[in-house]
């Protein structure tokens, strides 16, 4: 019966078959019509202690029996073998001519190493591959593993900061696009909580807080305050304007600045009996207590020109903000380039930081030099002579 081209197996053995064998493995490399190829590899050594001393790979041709089923494979017709370094040296053939050059392992396709291996030959990005490992029963042990060591903690803090970096550029050409709306900055955002600094953990789970109201991110603060975040449009010609001899600020700031102040004038109102309902029926704890407000709006790049006094620099916009906001209680005016440029240079800071930290630890792990010893720069004890001078 011929074999089938898919039909290979390899077979193990851990029985001794002959003195000093510690094992043996093979493999029919073809089941003809009169002969069959069988290839095996069997170890020797001390049984005792499992030292293995000689390895042999042996090839044999072997015929059918002529009056039974089967093959005679103790009689083979053609047999061939090599051992130790010559079995090495005719896998070193083998592999530069039908494989890449390189090490090989097999793996089995039932084993969490398996899996790991087709989701990192299959990845198109570190986020997927993230996720994917993740989401693989065998490997969520492994992953925790990594995450609870120094060097996972450090791998997964450069990720998320590379990621943070990512998204603030983004936000940063969105807001300098022209037509680019509030929604569409807004969908952008989401949860980017760290975006408005570090006094922030999270966003709140509910938007409508207040009966009449909805807003656009709802912070909290480490120790439960809300803060709430009201985003315009980055794309607003009349963001300042000139008004006798001075610069202020355009009828768009004050229309959402106002709708900022009803947000607090109702938390303020609706505040106490608010924070126990959905402390009580929600399990939900915020202070509303004196809430704060900041409205995001408007960038230089959108601007239109003034008159003779042509396009406002952004040195101008931020002095007229800050002359504005120096009158405002419990609320700030801000532009998007100010705000992402602020984030921008705070993700910088911590990157820095994380580079002095690598910096310090390769100097702390290099070898030092003895304390009795001199300085390595060429310095030379002073000649004084047969005594020092004191």
């Amino acid at each position: 019966m011929t074999q089938a081209d898919d039909d290979f197996t390899i077979w193990a053995s851990s029985q001794p078959r002959g003195r000093g064998q510690l094992g043996l493995r093979g493999a029919v490399l073809k089941q003809g019509t009169q002969v069959a190829k069988v290839v095996t590899v069997a170890d020797y050594g001390d049984q005792q202690t499992g030292e293995i001393r000689k390895r042999e790979l042996s090839f044999r041709t072997v015929p059918r029996r002529p009056l039974a089923s089967g093959y005679d494979f103790d009689n083979p017709i053609v047999r061939w073998a090599c051992e130790n370094e010559e079995v090495e040296r005719l896998l070193a053939f083998l592999e530069s001519e039908g494989a890449p050059r390189g090490r090989y392992r097999v793996v089995d396709t039932a084993s969490p190493a398996a899996a790991a291996l087709q989701i990192l030959t299959g990845a198109t990005d570190l986020g997927g591959v993230a996720q994917a490992l993740a989401a693989e029963p065998g490997l969520a042990g492994l992953l925790r593993a990594v995450a609870s060591t120094d060097a996972g903690r450090l791998a997964a803090a450069d990720v998320a900061l590379a990621e943070r970096r990512d998204l603030v550029a983004v936000l940063q050409h969105l807001a300098a696009t022209p037509g680019i709306t509030e929604t569409d900055m807004q969908a952008r955002i989401g949860d980017a909580y760290w975006l408005f600094g570090g006094r922030y953990v999270g966003v709140a789970g509910r938007r409508n807080l207040t009966p009449l109201d909805q807003h656009d991110i709802p912070l909290l603060g480490a120790d439960g305050t809300l803060h709430v975040v009201e985003l315009k449009g980055p794309d607003i010609p009349k963001l300042i304007r000139r008004h006798r001899n001075h610069w202020i600020v355009g009828n768009d700031v004050h229309e959402a600045v106002s709708q900022a102040m009803n947000y607090l004038r109702a938390l303020d109102e609706l505040g106490p009996g608010l924070e126990t309902t959905y402390r009580n029926e929600l399990g939900q704890s915020y202070d509303m207590r004196r809430v704060f407000a900041t409205v995001v709006i408007g960038h230089p790049a959108h601007l239109d020109s003034v008159g003779e006094f042509g396009i406002p620099s952004e040195a101008t916009v931020e002095q007229t903000l800050r002359s504005y906001n120096a009158h405002l209680s419990r609320l700030e005016v801000v532009t998007f380039k100010s705000l992402l440029d602020a984030a921008a240079r705070a993700l910088e800071f911590e990157q820095t930081v994380r580079d002095r930290a690598d910096d310090d630890d390769s100097v702390a792990a290099s070898p030092c030099e003895s304390a009795d010893a001199p300085p390595s720069s060429g310095w030379q004890a002073p000649a004084w002579g047969d005594e020092p001078p004191f």
